[in-house]
């Protein structure tokens, strides 16, 4: 009786025996694509795109997917337009993944735009004391209340029956 791999190693190889295409893999680089390149299209996109929370990142890394596995299906196109015998089932299954992913890339960066756009049209929040509060709020009252023109001279009395000139 066979029970499967026992080594990681073995898991690892056997849980790619049904891969034929890649296509709808759970793992955005396969075994044969480049992790570094992969990294640095992610990397690249946050710094284009600059995420400011937790959930623009993950639009941004959705992009960084799709555009990776739309990749992987235009090469699999000019494979398929290269072979001496053009399979129509698989061009159509091609054409789907590409539509698929040329969708979810776009929907993400709309998401992110629109989430960008809400994030920057939003006040910024200061944390600002309550002390620095008040002083503010005396100094405003002050400038409200305060009488028109230079505040009197107490010690020149008669400065204070003189008109004022307007």
């Amino acid at each position: 009786m066979q029970t499967g791999p026992k080594t990681a190693e073995g898991k690892a190889a056997s849980s790619m025996n049904a891969t034929k295409h890649g296509l709808s893999s759970n793992k955005v680089v396969l075994p044969g694509e480049s992790r570094a390149a992969y990294d640095r299209l992610v990397d690249t996109l946050m710094d284009e795109h600059q995420p400011g929370s937790p959930t623009e990142s993950l639009l941004v890394e959705e992009m960084a997917q799709a555009h990776w596995r739309l990749n992987r299906v235009r090469y699999r196109q000019d494979t398929a337009f290269e072979s001496e015998t053009l399979d129509a089932k698989l061009l159509t299954l091609l054409h789907r993944y590409a539509t698929t992913y040329e969708r979810s890339f776009f929907k993400a960066l709309q998401t992110l735009k629109q989430l960008q756009k809400e994030r920057l049209a939003q006040p910024k929040q200061t944390f600002v004391s309550q002390k620095a509060e008040q002083e503010a709020f005396f100094k405003l009252m002050d400038a409200f209340t305060a009488p028109p023109g230079p505040p009197p001279d107490f010690e020149n009395l008669e400065d204070i029956d003189a008109p004022r000139a307007a």
